[in-house]
C-alpha cells in the first residue's frame, strides 16, 4: 500500500512540514501576545491551535498550488521539476512568511490579523522600510530562519524522492486521492460554503479569533473586498468633536436595570397603527404599548436589510458601505458595543432568533459583538420542521419569556423575531382566525401583534419586567401599503420606542429624529451611565445631533434632521440635494441659495464629519 500510494503520502508530509512551521508562527503570536487572552480556558487554547492548523492548511494549498500542481502531475526524479517545483515553494512559502511575520509588528495597532489591506501600503513601504527593519530587527531574522530552514527541509525532501512503478489505473487513483483530499481541505470540510474567517469565532473563543487565524488566510480571503478609503474632510479629533464621538454622560448613579432589545422584521412605521392611522385595528397591542413609552415619530433604518440592523442596534455601527459589514473584510473586527460596556459592569447577556444562528451571520457577528450565548430554533426544538422561516413567533416568543426569567439580572438580551417577512407564513390557530384578513401583509402585521402580545403578558409580571427597560425598533422598512408618500425619509422610516415599567415621564412622543445607531447610547444615558466610552450614534436624550444619517450607494448618503434633510455625494464632495419634511410625512425639495446656505452648510459639515469617523476607525478597528 506504501508503494502504490508513494506520491499521494509524500505529498502530504510536506504538507505537515508547512503545518508544523506555521504552528511554530502561532506558538511565536500567543508568546508575544498572551497577555491580551485574558480569562480563557486551556481547552480553548487548544480548538484554536486545532482550527489554526486548517487555517494553515487551506493557505499552504492555495500559496504553494503550483509546487503542488506540478509534484502531482510531474516527474519528481526530473531535474527541472526539481528546480521549477522548488522555485515555485519558494516565492509561496516566502509569501507566507512575510506575511504571518510583518503582521506581528502591526497586531498591537490594530488588534486584527491583516488581510488584503496590507496591499494599500504597499506604496509607502520604501519609505517605512528602514524604520521597520530597525525597530523590527528580530522579525527579520525569524523570517530569514523559518525560510531557510523550510526550504533546505523541502528541498532535501524533493530532491531524496524516488519515483514508484505505477500502472495508469494506479496514477489516476492517486490523483484522485490528492485532488479531492486538497479540494476538501482548501473549502474547510463538506459544508454548503467555503470556511472563512468570520466562521472562526463560531468554533473558537472568540478572544482567540486571532489566535486560530493567520495572516496569508485572512488575504485570500479579502482579496474582493475593498476597503473603504479614510476620508479627510477635518483633523481627526476636529471630526470627532463634531459628531461627539467621545462620550460621558453626568450622572450621579448608575441604575443597573435589566435592558432588553426587541428588533422586530420588517415592522416599518408604515405598518403602526400609532404611526400609520390606516393601520389601526391590525396593531392593537403595538399602539397600546408605544403609546406609553417614549416613542419617536421621524426615524429612518441605518440600513436595509437585517443584516445591517444588529450591527447598528447593538454595536452602534451603520451600514456605511456598499457591502455588509457583516460580509466586509471588517467583520471580525473588535467592536466596543454595549455588551462590551455592560459586562464590566456585571450584566449577563444572551440572543434570541427563531431561525437558524448560521442565518446571515448573525451566530458569528453576536459571537465577536455581543454575546456567545444564542438561543435559536435549534435551542427550542431541536427536531423542529421549518415552514417559513423558523420557530413561529408565538411558539418562539414565550420561549424567550422563560428563558428570560432564568438569565441572571441584571442581564442584556436582544430578540429578534422573524413573522413579517415573505411568503407571510400564518401558523394555526392564527391562520383560522385571522381567515378574514384577505391581504397577506396585513394579516401577518396582526399574527406579530398578537404573538407581541401574548409575549408580554408572560413577562409584565415577572420581577425583571419591572426593573427593566426594552428597545423596540425595527430591523429595516419594507414594501409600503401605500399609506406613505415615497420618498428618500420614508422609504427608511421605522419605528424606534423605549419602554420603561412605571416611567411616566419617560413616555411621551417625540418629534425629532433618531436612527438605530442612537439607540444603546441613548439607554445607557437613560440608566445613568457615567464612564467614558465611545459611539458613532448619540443619544437622543441628550441635546446634541438628533439627527439620522444613512448611506444610500454609489457614494450619496442622506442626512435627516426633522424637518431638514439633505444628499451628499462623497464622490464629488458636493452637496447635491436639500429636502424639507413635514409632519404628513410628504417632502419638498428646495433650492439651495442664500436664504438656507447656512443650514446645508452646517448639516454638510455633520455628514463629512460622520463618513470621515467612521471610515478611520473602522479602518483602524477603533470602534
Amino acid at each position: 500500500m506504501k508503494q502504490q500510494f508513494h506520491k499521494p503520502l509524500f505529498l502530504f508530509k510536506l504538507l505537515g512540514f508547512c503545518l508544523l512551521f506555521l504552528f511554530m508562527h502561532r506558538l511565536l503570536f500567543l508568546f508575544m501576545f498572551h497577555d491580551q487572552f485574558n480569562d480563557v480556558y486551556f481547552l480553548d487554547y487548544v480548538k484554536a491551535f486545532l482550527i489554526g492548523s486548517l487555517t494553515d492548511a487551506i493557505a499552504s494549498i492555495y500559496f504553494l498550488l503550483p509546487m503542488w500542481l506540478i509534484l502531482l502531475f510531474g516527474n519528481i526524479e526530473n531535474k527541472i521539476i526539481k528546480y521549477t517545483s522548488l522555485t515555485f515553494f519558494g516565492f509561496g512559502f516566502f509569501a507566507i512568511c512575510i506575511l504571518n511575520l510583518s503582521d506581528l509588528g502591526y497586531y498591537p495597532i490594530t488588534k486584527k490579523r491583516m488581510g488584503a489591506e496590507l496591499l494599500d501600503i504597499l506604496p509607502e513601504v520604501p519609505a517605512l522600510l528602514s524604520t521597520y527593519l530597525i525597530d523590527y530587527w528580530y522579525l527579520v531574522i525569524l523570517l530569514l530562519v523559518f525560510f531557510s530552514a523550510c526550504f533546505y527541509l523541502f528541498k532535501k525532501q524533493i530532491f531524496n524522492y524516488k519515483n514508484n512503478l505505477e500502472s495508469i489505473k494506479v496514477k489516476l487513483i492517486n490523483y484522485v486521492i490528492v485532488i479531492l483530499s486538497f479540494l476538501f481541505i482548501a473549502r474547510g470540510g463538506i459544508k454548503d460554503k467555503p470556511f472563512i474567517p468570520f466562521d472562526i469565532p463560531v468554533i473558537v473563543n472568540p478572544k482567540l479569533q486571532w489566535l486560530a487565524s493567520n495572516t496569508p488566510f485572512q488575504f485570500l480571503h479579502t482579496l474582493n473586498n475593498k476597503n473603504i478609503k479614510i476620508e479627510t474632510y477635518f483633523q481627526e479629533d476636529e471630526a470627532e468633536k463634531i459628531i461627539g464621538f467621545q462620550k460621558q454622560f453626568v450622572s450621579k448613579e448608575f441604575k443597573k436595570k435589566n435592558i432588553l432589545f426587541i428588533i422586530l422584521e420588517s415592522f416599518c412605521s408604515e405598518r403602526i397603527g400609532l404611526l400609520s392611522p390606516q393601520m389601526n385595528g391590525y396593531t392593537t397591542f403595538m399602539d397600546s404599548l408605544l403609546g406609553n413609552a417614549r416613542t419617536y415619530k421621524y426615524v429612518m433604518a441605518n440600513g436595509r436589510m437585517t443584516i445591517d440592523a444588529l450591527p447598528s442596534v447593538l454595536s452602534s455601527i451603520p451600514s456605511f458601505m456598499d457591502k455588509n459589514y457583516c460580509y466586509s473584510n471588517y467583520s471580525n473586527n473588535n467592536v466596543h458595543g454595549i455588551s462590551s460596556i455592560l459586562e464590566k459592569e456585571g450584566y449577563s447577556t444572551a440572543f434570541f432568533y427563531g431561525g437558524i444562528k448560521t442565518t446571515f451571520g448573525f451566530e458569528s457577528f453576536t459571537n465577536i459583538n455581543f454575546t456567545k450565548q444564542y438561543f435559536d430554533q435549534r435551542d427550542y426544538d431541536s427536531h423542529y420542521e421549518n415552514e417559513g422561516w423558523g420557530v413561529d413567533d408565538h411558539l418562539f416568543l414565550p420561549f424567550v419569556a422563560s428563558k428570560l426569567k432564568t438569565m441572571p439580572q441584571p442581564f442584556c438580551a436582544s430578540l429578534l423575531t422573524l413573522s413579517l417577512h415573505h411568503p407571510f407564513p400564518i401558523p394555526e390557530p392564527y391562520k383560522t382566525l385571522l381567515d378574514s384578513i384577505k391581504d397577506p401583509i396585513k394579516k401577518s402585521v396582526k399574527y406579530t401583534d398578537l404573538s407581541l402580545q401574548l409575549f408580554f403578558s408572560k413577562i409584565k409580571n415577572e420581577p425583571w419586567f419591572k426593573n427593566s427597560i426594552i428597545a423596540i425598533c425595527a430591523d429595516h422598512n419594507s414594501s409600503g401599503l401605500g399609506f406613505y408618500e415615497c420618498n428618500p425619509v420614508n422609504e427608511f422610516s421605522i419605528p424606534v420606542s423605549f419602554y420603561s415599567y412605571g416611567d411616566t415621564s419617560f413616555n411621551k412622543m417625540q418629534d425629532h429624529s433618531i436612527s438605530q445607531i442612537d439607540m444603546y447610547p441613548t439607554v445607557l444615558n437613560y440608566l445613568g451611565y457615567n464612564k467614558p466610552f465611545v459611539s458613532i450614534g448619540s443619544s437622543a436624550l441628550s441635546a446634541n445631533n438628533h439627527l439620522t444619517i444613512k448611506y444610500v450607494g454609489n457614494g450619496l448618503f442622506h442626512l435627516f434632521d426633522y424637518p431638514y434633510a439633505l444628499e451628499f455625494d462623497n464622490t464629488s464632495k458636493k452637496t447635491t440635494k436639500f429636502w424639507i419634511f413635514n409632519d404628513k410625512r410628504s417632502i419638498k425639495e428646495m433650492v439651495i441659495d442664500e436664504s438656507n446656505q447656512k443650514k446645508v452648510d452646517e448639516l454638510t459639515d455633520l455628514v463629512k464629519a460622520y463618513i470621515q469617523v467612521f471610515s478611520y476607525r473602522i479602518n483602524k478597528n477603533q470602534f
